[in-house]
């Protein structure tokens, strides 16, 4: 079993066993981590527009581990929104031995009262991206289409594309999320988006997973995040929050 640290530079890893480092962006040199993103089958130059989906891609084609985490380098799974170490191996196994899949407690949308849709738009600034996906879902797997429809509409959801799954969960998530995300790129002109918003296959995975859940119907366990930012980690959600609600008054869609 391995857990993974996503990292797109140097950080101060908890020491726990059972845990590395996953560099992405490592196309860039190998400055941090035990493994790279650039290795073997890999998309690690697309870091910039994928974030940490390029660390998912590699241990999908590249991982021969039972069990597969994904945890960031300033947020991880702890028993607790306040506890400071990573969540153990022991635990985890317990865990996968209950349920299909351990998934960070599902946060609140901002601005409040947002639904995910909404949400997304104040992120992006467009919702092309979200019916661009919807007509994929559509034509390649229309029985995922009611799920897309309900978790747009919802107002909590799971975020920051952190995972605990069994490999062969992970490896049929992994195939139909990018084979999703693979068809929308060319169908996107990245020269529209600021650089933010170039990073946006990364915000769409996060809906997806939760699409992909509701649909499939999996048993979730839900697990605290611990953020080393602490106090200035939540200063800053909700100054992003209110220069959402200051950018887009009305929620546009």
């Amino acid at each position: 079993m391995s857990m993974y640290f996503i990292t797109h530079k140097e950080f101060d890893a908890p020491q726990e066993p059972g845990y590395r480092t996953l560099l992405v962006g490592a196309f860039r040199g190998h400055t941090a981590g035990d493994c790279y993103d650039d290795t073997g089958d890999s998309i690690s130059e697309k870091n910039p527009n994928y974030c940490e989906l390029t660390g998912l891609y590699w241990l999908w084609k590249n991982s021969t581990d039972d069990y597969i985490g994904i945890n960031h380098y300033r947020r991880y799974f702890s028993r607790s929104f306040s506890g400071a170490q990573p969540l153990p191996e022991k635990e985890v196994r317990r865990l996968l031995d209950q349920y299909d899949a351990v998934l960070p407690f599902p946060g609140n949308t901002i601005p409040k009262g947002a639904s995910v849709r909404q949400h997304y738009c104040a992120e992006s600034g467009t919702g092309r991206d979200l019916d661009r996906v919807r007509a994929i879902l559509k034509d390649r797997c229309p029985e995922y289409v009611w799920a897309f429809d309900v978790v747009m509409a919802s107002h909590k959801m799971y975020f920051f594309n952190m995972l605990i799954m069994k490999k062969p969960l992970f490896d049929e998530y992994c195939a139909w999320l990018f084979d999703i995300l693979f068809t929308l790129e060319p169908k996107l002109d990245l020269t529209e988006y600021n650089d933010y918003q170039k990073r946006v296959f990364g915000f769409l995975a996060e809906r997806l997973l939760n699409v992909w859940v509701l649909q499939k119907d999996l048993n979730v366990a839900e697990v605290g995040v611990y953020n080393t930012e602490n106090d200035w980690g939540r200063a800053k959600q909700i100054l992003t929050g209110l220069k959402r609600v200051l950018r887009y008054p009305g929620f546009p869609v």
